[in-house]
């Protein structure tokens, strides 16, 4: 695969937004993610791959900001699901293809913004505050991000729910960010080992090798420029429409990437 001035031009603008949404808006994380894979077009899991470490980077920078605000209580509720999820993700990725790759992500994302608008358009206030929820949005957000880094609707959802302030939403999801993204190489690692035993060719078996971490260094100055951009933003806006504003961005995003991927797929 041939690294080209446009491709290189649009993953620094996919890192950049990454960095905004790591340090100021969230909902922008999706679209970042989604202009990585559309920038490696036929090699979607590869995109996936080459943007965690910079997921990683960037949830450093939102942890020096804001990781004093987490709620460890609610952090508590969500690891233990979390796991299961990770081991599921990579389980299915194990098996998926490329062309299957965008439809699973957007079916997911689509599904669990609905609920939580619903959620909060009905007043079902009450299942937010229960285990099962908890447990599932862990379990969501571990196979979400394992395809696709796509936890974001998922993350914000869950967080959004818990009825917290701008600031202890940023701290407590980024320390979450952090620890999801951080565990998913290990992971992402051994499925790429998996799929090469198992028979796949290399455009459907490379989510994560030696180029990943090369690409890193070259897109990590837009992640940089991001996550100061990001920054400012975040302290621009209003604390009501933090959370409508999140999510909604989600939402359009999730919605989009299902779309086009039915398209493709007619």
């Amino acid at each position: 695969m041939e690294l080209t001035f446009t491709i290189i031009l649009l993953g620094s603008i996919a890192a950049m937004l990454l960095g905004i949404a790591k340090t100021g808006v969230p909902g922008l994380g999706m679209f970042g993610s989604l202009l990585m894979i559309s920038t490696f077009a036929g090699h979607e899991m590869f995109a996936s791959g080459a943007v965690v470490p910079l997921l990683i980077i960037g949830d450093l920078a939102a942890c020096w900001y804001y990781g004093r605000n987490r709620q460890r209580g609610i952090l508590h509720k969500i690891f233990p699901p979390l796991g299961i999820g990770l081991v599921l993700g990579m389980g299915v990725l194990c098996v998926m293809e490329n062309s299957q790759f965008k439809l699973t992500v957007g079916v997911l994302a689509v599904s669990i913004l609905l609920f939580e608008f619903a959620r909060k358009r009905f007043g079902w206030t009450a299942i937010s505050k229960t285990r099962l929820f908890g447990w599932f949005c862990g379990v969501m957000a571990g196979l979400t991000t394992m395809l696709g880094n796509a936890a974001g609707p998922v993350v914000s959802a869950f967080f959004a729910s818990q009825d917290l302030d701008k600031q202890k939403f940023m701290g407590t999801s980024s320390v979450f960010t952090l620890c999801m993204n951080a565990t998913k190489i290990p992971l992402l690692i051994a499925a790429t080992a998996i799929k090469t035993h198992m028979g796949f060719d290399a455009v459907q078996a490379q989510i994560i090798t030696p180029t990943t971490f090369w690409l890193t260094l070259i897109f990590l100055p837009g992640l940089a420029l991001g996550a100061l951009i990001g920054r400012r933003l975040f302290l621009l806006i209003p604390e009501k429409v933090f959370i409508p504003l999140i999510l909604t961005l989600n939402f359009i995003t999730a919605v989009h990437i299902l779309v086009t991927a039915l398209q493709s797929g007619c």
